[in-house]
């Protein structure tokens, strides 16, 4: 949290936290590929999430206008799929948890990302901007 006296104020007013205060409840979003919490969203650092995949899910195919995004694969086997909008070159990528590597997505790639593993897959997200609701900027694209 910042440096210098920004951060010595912070970790002096969440030193007089109540303990009630230690933990708290993050939104979570489920459905049939699997579940995606939103964990930390900063207005300058961006979001970081989570999410899961059941074996054989597809979760993304989309692209984003100024997003961009870095994956790592906590559990379990991905496929990342990328395709340029407009030349329409493609490019894949394989990581799994045994062996961690960062993944990013870049604006104009449509990307997708498929749980190739038996078990659940569980990967880390950060965002460099906070999901907006009301003006995501995912726009839906196959790959």
């Amino acid at each position: 949290m910042g440096t210098g006296l920004a951060r010595a104020l912070y970790a002096t007013y969440v030193s007089y936290l109540p303990t009630e205060r230690f933990a708290y409840e993050v939104p979570q979003y489920a459905d049939p590929r699997g579940v995606f919490v939103e964990m930390l969203k900063t207005p300058d650092c961006g979001q970081f999430s989570c999410f899961t995949a059941h074996p054989g899910i597809t979760r993304g195919g989309h692209y984003h206008h100024t997003k961009t995004e870095k994956f790592l694969v906590i559990k379990g086997q991905a496929l990342f799929r990328f395709r340029h909008l407009l030349t329409n070159e493609r490019v894949e990528w394989r990581t799994s948890g045994d062996k961690p590597q960062v993944v990013d997505t870049i604006p104009g790639w449509a990307h997708d990302i498929t749980n190739v593993g038996t078990d659940e897959m569980v990967v880390l997200l950060w965002a460099n901007e906070v999901f907006d609701r009301e003006k995501p900027d995912t726009v839906g694209c196959g790959v």
